[in-house]
């Protein structure tokens, strides 16, 4: 997945390091009962940093919450 930012006719895009904090099937159990079936915690989030720019690209794992953190050049604060 590529992520662009838009912001009145500017794009802008990550620069430098992106810390991408996930919480997927990795960190949870599945609980099979039925209509009350659900997620379980079973390890906190994981996090790791990798580089940003135009031409990066973020792989998400199925079924996760991921939250991308970075500073975005090409557009106004």
């Amino acid at each position: 997945m590529n992520v662009r930012f838009d912001q009145g006719g500017k794009r802008g895009s990550f620069k430098g390091p992106v810390t991408l904090a996930t919480f997927g099937s990795e960190q949870y159990v599945w609980i099979n009962d039925g209509q009350n079936s659900h997620a379980d915690p079973d390890h906190p989030p994981v996090a790791t940093t990798i580089p940003g720019g135009p031409q990066a690209t973020y792989t998400l794992p199925k079924a996760s919450i991921t939250v991308l953190r970075g500073k975005v050049e090409g557009i106004a604060k």
